[in-house]
């Protein structure tokens, strides 16, 4: 019988959050995590073992290769959205990241120790570890180890760049930060903020540079303190990356005679943007990752390659309807009502993944318990397309209802272009006649996010938390500056207040309600944002890559494979 793996088994630690949120130290998987009861006592979470395919001594060395499917943009950590966040936290270092699939794993990296004074629930005083050395370098950056003031240069640069990817989470819940002393720093929000951890050191736009590194440009170059090293001229935009060691790394194996990490030497990173090409790489080793498309995939290659490692995780994305409710015939809830039963969402999980998906409501089932369950779902959005048809007539429309839609054109980003003839499909039989405007993707994309569309049949971002979900149907929309869509919080405000206090409770329990309440609430509005469905994501691994992290989170992932070793 298999045994737990090495994270498996770690997910199994938990704490109560209260006052103190983390401990000093870190954990067997490089993690410190708090169990803080009414006497505020602490405990390090430490796994057992390593077991199954982590089984054995690590080994240091080695190259671990990898590919990416298209451009990486810019690697600048403020500003990074494309494939540039998969190794910039290799690369740079968070205060502290928390797992969005297991909201109590915490991994603590720059800051040792996170507090906050009793009866305040906005203000988090961080204590660093002194010994976060930036890595080698032929930048002119000093090995110095980051400090307070890093942080507060990297806040700083935020704030002044409007571009950054975290600057709506600045902007709206920051109210102070300050460095107390080179090992202190102290942010103070303007009120309890349920997402702080999640938005504050994301891969996404989170991770914080040495305050030499903001005075350069970042585009295409950088050092950290973090685990490694980008090679000097290795970049390039439109293909591949190079990156080694940080020798002056802090982190050790405390469950391996405090063996020095990362275990793997090197990382190499190419572009291969088909599929084909992709897998045949692959199967003759010239990379040791691989993303088959569907489980049928997955069976062939473990037919064909001995001691395959599969690893399975939801799909935090999805394809969505956008109506823009300011416009007609969207403005007339009986019409953005008559969208959402003409949906057979099943029917996207049976033809475009062959069953492995889950249907989504508002929020996506991936994020577990904040999604309402499958029962309420067919409540609340239950597919009928001869209602569709008779909201259509009810709103005063005639059959069938001609409306313009966008998307991009040509592009099989998430399964895209297999959704698409179903949707056709299914708005003709509901009574809908979509007159279509696909464009070039890089136009589709600029007129979405100028909220240049009547709407819009659209892929979208990774989300993890389900704070994004929510802000869609918002006033200000999901980057809160009015780009992408304007929710239907523009004409109930009641919407916006309940998303608002989906924000503001740190009891997780309590968060859970108010976030599956909204839901409730946008439904009874008719939403005007439609997530369809969401599936399976697939990796496989050879055999020789062992301790790789499982069921963590794309974020937590990205932090933790500094465990992973290869044995050759």
């Amino acid at each position: 019988m298999a045994t737990k793996s090495y994270w498996q088994q770690f997910q199994q630690t938990r704490f109560s959050r209260r006052r103190v949120l983390a401990v000093t130290g870190t954990s067997a998987a490089g993690l410190a995590i708090a169990a803080a009861c009414g006497n505020d006592k602490k405990k390090d979470g430490t796994p057992g073992p390593t077991s199954g395919p982590s089984a054995g001594t690590p080994k240091a060395g080695g190259t671990y290769k990898t590919a990416i499917t298209g451009d990486w943009g810019s690697i600048n950590p403020l500003t990074s959205v494309s494939f540039g966040p998969g190794i910039l936290s290799k690369m740079y270092n968070a205060l502290v990241f928390q797992s969005p699939v297991d909201p109590t794993l915490f991994y603590m990296d720059l800051a040792s120790k996170v507090e906050q004074p009793e009866d305040d629930d906005s203000t988090y005083i961080f204590t660093l570890r002194p010994d976060v050395m930036i890595a080698p370098n032929t930048l002119g950056v000093p090995e110095r180890a980051l400090d307070s003031s890093d942080c507060v240069a990297w806040l700083d640069a935020i704030g002044a760049a409007d571009t950054a990817v975290a600057k709506s989470f600045t902007d709206e819940w920051l109210d102070s930060y300050s460095a107390d002393s080179p090992t202190t720093f102290t942010i103070k929000t303007k009120g309890p903020y349920a997402y702080f951890f999640f938005r504050l050191n994301s891969p996404l736009g989170g991770m914080i540079p040495p305050k030499e590194m903001l005075e350069m440009d970042m585009a295409s170059q950088g050092v950290g303190a973090g685990p490694y090293v980008l090679e000097d001229g290795s970049f390039v935009e439109t293909g591949g990356a190079n990156l080694n060691a940080n020798l002056n790394y802090y982190r050790k194996d405390e469950t391996n005679g405090d063996a020095q990490l990362p275990y793997i030497s090197r990382l190499e990173v190419s572009r291969i943007s088909d599929r084909q090409p992709r897998r045949t790489a692959f199967i003759g080793g010239q990379i040791d990752s691989y993303d088959p498309e569907t489980k049928a995939e997955v069976d062939e290659l473990s037919g064909q390659m001995s001691g395959l490692q599969v690893f399975e995780s939801p799909a935090y994305t999805f394809i969505g309807v956008t109506m823009n409710p300011t416009k007609p015939p969207w403005d007339n809830p009986l019409v953005r009502r008559a969208m959402n039963y003409a949906l057979n969402r099943q029917e996207y999980v049976d033809v475009v993944v062959q069953g492995a998906g889950q249907i989504n409501g508002l929020v996506h089932w991936p994020l577990k318990g904040y999604a309402l369950d499958p029962a309420e779902l067919e409540q609340l959005q239950p597919f009928d397309p001869a209602m569709s048809r008779q909201l259509i007539q009810d709103a005063g429309f005639d059959i069938p209802l001609s409306v313009k839609f966008i998307w991009p054109a040509n592009s099989d980003i998430e399964f895209h272009s297999k959704h698409l003839p179903i949707w056709l499909e299914q708005m003709d039989a509901a009574g809908f006649a979509i007159v279509p405007d696909p464009q070039d993707f890089g136009v589709w994309l600029q007129n979405y996010t100028d909220i240049n569309y009547d709407a819009s049949f659209s892929l979208n971002q990774i989300y993890e938390i389900p704070e994004v979900n929510l802000d869609f149907h918002t006033t200000q929309g999901p980057t809160h500056d009015g780009s992408y869509a304007i929710g239907i919080g523009q004409l109930y405000p009641e919407v916006d207040e309940a998303v608002a206090a989906s924000k503001s409770s740190i009891d997780a329990a309590a968060q859970v309600e108010l976030v599956k309440d909204a839901q409730r609430l946008i439904y009874s509005k008719d939403p005007a944002f439609l997530p369809i469905m969401s599936w399976t994501d697939y990796t496989v691994r050879p055999a020789k890559v062992k301790n790789f992290p499982r069921d963590v989170g794309t974020g937590m992932d990205l932090y933790l494979s500094t465990y992973a070793w290869l044995d050759v």
